[in-house]
């Protein structure tokens, strides 16, 4: 019994990762009908006129799809992409005037690309902090605050080391903000 409850609960996990995209597919949609989705996202296009159409990749496409030739209102295609990389595709009735590329992208890993993990070095430190981040994280400001709350340092950018040579010895407070999320780490300067 627990093992069904368990493989019922990765499931879900499974289903509510994964999303599916829609697509109107008529004729004159245009030439950049794109999308950028995570590995394993769904694709559905519907066709929203009576013409016949395909939905096939085109050359230098990361996956290989093809839904053949489907004629009719309300038709569809779906197809899951689990390659990293570009799709562009078209129709092959209609190329000029139906057209687009899938990008496919690995999904973020929170861990890995959370604010909350950035880390300071050394700690103690003497003359020179550094400075760790996630991948992909985008720094707004980096401040460093004593134990009274005053600001001691502030910067707009990532450097490789900050000089606090001239600071006291003591507790300080370094703090990290990135997209409106911010995070503190506490150091002592020896």
């Amino acid at each position: 019994m627990k093992t069904v409850l368990l493989l019922l609960v990765f499931i879900s996990f499974g289903v509510q990762a994964q999303t599916t995209y829609d697509l109107d597919w008529e004729m004159g949609i245009g030439t950049n009908i794109d999308l950028t989705i995570n590995v394993g996202d769904l694709v559905r296009w519907t066709w929203t006129d009576t013409f016949a159409h395909t939905v096939q990749n085109d050359v230098g496409s990361a996956e290989t799809f093809n839904s053949g030739s489907k004629t009719g209102l309300g038709n569809t295609f779906t197809y899951q992409f689990n390659s990293i990389g570009s799709n562009p595709y078209k129709c092959g009735f209609h190329p000029l005037s139906m057209a687009g590329t899938i990008t496919v992208e690995n999904p973020l890993d929170i861990e890995e690309y959370s604010i909350e993990n950035f880390t300071i070095m050394p700690n103690p430190a003497y003359e020179q902090l550094s400075i760790q981040l996630p991948n992909r994280i985008q720094i707004n400001s980096i401040s460093i605050f004593n134990l009274l709350g005053q600001k001691m340092y502030s910067s707009n950018k990532l450097e490789n080391s900050i000089d606090i040579s001239n600071l006291s010895k003591g507790l300080y407070f370094i703090k990290v903000s990135s997209l409106g999320i911010s995070h503190t780490r506490r150091f002592i300067k020896l």
